[in-house]
């Protein structure tokens, strides 16, 4: 049987975090006057722009002032890289580790750390109560009012551990409670998911003495492991502190789990084979099965803790080589099951899957580190640098799987947003209902240390809103009967609906290319004999659209820009008119979304150039939710005929990750965008600016079919009137 421990530790389960602190050789305080590799950002605690340079190109739009793609350099406590250590987003503003072995001495710890994201600084926590033992592998999960679950992984005598441990973040106390009910056999590089106070627990590896051959002999096969990889399901529910029945389900480990609409997903992680597979399984919760049948008052009890010294004092056990206690996981193991737990079935509750053979955006599970998560209706896929695997520039990247379509898509280059091949990273590390995401690791590379020292020392945070990803997508689509957008988009642009104030924009063919100089008709339309006109706000009325009828009050409530143009009383108050300087088509898909909250393809928004428009005014007027809608459509909808405009639109929007795919889409379609109505309607300026994304080497060469020069086809002839005669 092939090892689960692979030759390396570089390649680290995604499910699991990072640091645990130890001794002197583990950690060591980060001098002030340290040399810093470079590009990285280092966090300057007065709010300044701190020192250093960038080390990813980004717009600096990013949650608390940092960019997406910038890579920032922690403060406080250095952390070697651990293995299988958990790693979870509580809150906001911090970030909690506990547990995992060194990757250089093996040994294990059971500290716990915190790393807070306003200032990006590591501290080792003093912390209380029943203090669990070291461990790796194991999971931790946020739960309600700020407490960590630990359950299960392995100590450093390679014991499979299957307790519960409760960490109040508040107190920084631990608890264990007591469970009932039939607990699952311990187990390491598992997956947990928590859902309506039920924590679940899926595959993972254990030890498995029964599956050595009777012959086995260690000196002859020093590379077997009788480790076996798990293929059952069972949770447990935290009002009662009781543990389900198990069920035979899908056989996996270091894979990751998510709960979206009432199914659980899994992704990623490998098989018994030891195969990497990129296979997605889902499981119907509405099952009756899951279901809470035992009348239960809710709470738990606590086990008495066995000190309630602080762990960073003298009596801290910084190593688990101390005599089984009544926390021991072999004590735990043998002696709590009164009667047998019953064998497991297969799951009663159906469940699927989807199997991605091949394609030019599905990443490859074989190549890089991979990191999951599920964020909406969007699975993304963050597959980074790994020094130990086969990995390539083409093969690093953000991607994204549409679970309402599931199709993929690759919305970033790793070298965009992950660095490329200049950072290594270890851990992903997300709130379920977050938008931020953060990787941890560390250089390639690092001067201060030289190659190979491995610490977390970075942390590259990604706004995922930046690509139109958010944890309760907006719908977006066309309201329907019985909706109150539906209702409202009856009266909007109507005459006869008691519209009040009027909104006036271009034509969409003068806003186009450099066919119209509405500057020029303007100023001479100022320059009249007849002097001022009542509407000199306005350009000449052949160059304007249609008037938009609207409604004050939905405007009022609807778009803050507005509201603050209303209430300060100026010129459009009095007049009871608008004008948007963009085009009519624009303009009015704009006013129909703050009806009906809809960006969806139909009459008052024709197509995804539109959207790209749309784009524009959400960042011009601060509209986050139009924003994020926008983006979404724009990164999953790209094609040939709207690329150059949408190109075009996130450069004056200033997206500039959505430009830089739009460019690299056009310039590997080249040959179609310069055929499409898009691409001629731009200004010359924009097909200029166009031109410019090509890498100064770059070449123009031939399609799939293969060119041939004039000389070479009447060669070709030559050759072909000779095989004749």
């Amino acid at each position: 049987m092939a090892s689960l421990y692979p030759s390396t530790h570089h390649h680290l389960p995604p499910a699991f975090a990072t640091p645990g602190i130890a001794p002197p050789n583990f950690y060591e305080q980060q001098s002030e006057t340290s040399p810093k590799t470079d590009g990285a950002q280092e966090v300057d605690m007065e709010g300044n722009d701190g020192i250093g340079g960038v080390g990813i190109e980004g717009r600096g739009r990013g949650h608390g002032g940092v960019g997406l793609g910038e890579v920032i350099r922690s403060k406080g406590v250095r952390l070697a890289c651990l293995v299988n250590a958990s790693v979870t987003v509580c809150g906001e503003d911090s970030i909690y580790a506990f547990g995992g072995f060194d990757q250089y001495t093996d040994e294990v710890f059971n500290h716990v750390l915190k790393l807070d994201l306003k200032t990006y600084t590591w501290t080792l926590v003093d912390n209380y109560g029943d203090i669990p033992s070291v461990r790796m592998g194991h999971t931790t999960t946020y739960w309600r009012d700020g407490k960590l679950i630990i359950f299960g992984g392995e100590n450093e005598l390679r014991v499979y551990l299957n307790d519960i441990y409760i960490f109040d973040i508040a107190t920084a106390t631990w608890s264990q409670p007591v469970i009932s009910g039939y607990p699952p056999c311990g187990r390491s590089r598992h997956a947990v998911v928590l859902h309506n106070d039920k924590l679940f627990v899926m595959g993972g590896v254990h030890h498995n003495p029964i599956a050595q051959p009777a012959d086995y002999d260690a000196d002859e096969e020093p590379e077997y492991n009788p480790q076996e990889v798990l293929d059952d399901i069972c949770y447990l529910d935290l009002k009662t502190m009781t543990w389900s029945r198990s069920w035979k389900w899908v056989s996996r480990f270091d894979h990751q789990a998510w709960v979206r609409e009432g199914k659980l997903w899994i992704f990623g992680g490998m098989g018994k084979e030891m195969d990497r597979t990129g296979e997605l399984i889902s499981l119907d919760l509405s099952h009756p099965v899951f279901a809470r049948t035992e009348i239960k008052p809710t709470g738990y009890a606590t086990r008495p803790g066995r000190s309630m010294t602080e762990s960073t004092g003298p009596v801290r056990v910084l190593r688990s080589n101390r005599s089984y206690g009544p926390n021991s996981p072999r004590a735990m193991n043998t002696s709590r099951r009164q009667t047998p737990p019953p064998k497991p079935n297969l799951v009663p509750a159906s469940t699927s899957s989807v199997r991605f053979l091949w394609g030019r955006d599905i990443p490859s599970e074989a190549h890089g580190t991979h990191f999951h998560h599920i964020c909406g209706n969007t699975l993304l896929d963050f597959s980074t640098f790994a020094t130990n695997l086969r990995s390539s520039h083409n093969d690093m990247g953000l991607s994204a799987l549409d679970l309402r379509e599931m199709t993929w898509r690759k919305l970033s280059d790793g070298s965009d947003i992950l660095g490329g091949t200049s950072w290594r990273w270890h851990y992903l590390a997300v709130s379920p209902n977050g938008t931020i995401a953060y990787l941890l690791g560390c250089p390639v590379y690092n001067e201060d240390l030289g190659e190979g020292e491995e610490y977390l020392s970075d942390v590259l945070p990604i706004d995922l809103r930046e690509f139109g990803i958010s944890p309760t997508p907006p719908a977006g689509e066309t309201p329907v009967p019985g909706m109150l957008g539906f209702d409202l988009a009856s009266v909007f642009d109507s005459e006869h609906s008691g519209a009040d104030f009027v909104i006036r924009a271009l034509k969409d063919e003068a806003a186009e290319g450099d066919e119209y100089d509405t500057e020029g008709a303007w100023s001479r339309a100022h320059n009249t004999p007849d002097g001022e006109r009542e509407d000199d706000d306005l350009p000449p009325e052949d160059v304007l659209g249609p008037p938009i009828l609207c409604h004050k009050l939905i405007l009022l409530a609807r778009w803050g820009h507005f509201k603050r143009l209303y209430n300060s009383r100026m010129r459009e108050y009095h007049r009871g008119r608008l004008y948007l300087p963009e085009p009519y088509t624009v303009v009015r898909a704009f006013c129909y979304y703050l009806y009906t909250d809809s960006i969806a393809t139909g009459p008052y928004c024709p197509d995804i150039s539109t959207v790209a428009g749309l784009l524009v005014l959400a960042n011009l007027y601060a509209i986050d939710r139009l924003r994020t809608l926008c983006l979404s459509r724009l990164y999953n909808e790209l094609d040939v005929e709207s690329a150059a405009v949408v190109w075009e639109r996130a450069g004056v929007a200033g997206e500039e990750m959505l430009r830089k795919k739009a460019a690299v889409f056009a310039l590997t379609y080249w040959g179609r965008i310069v055929r499409t109505q898009g691409f001629r309607r731009l200004s010359r300026r924009s097909l200029i600016e166009l031109c410019d994304e090509v890498d100064e080497e770059g070449r123009i060469t031939a399609g799939e079919a293969e060119w041939e020069s004039p000389r070479q086809m009447a060669g070709r002839g030559e050759d072909e009137d000779e095989e004749m005669m």
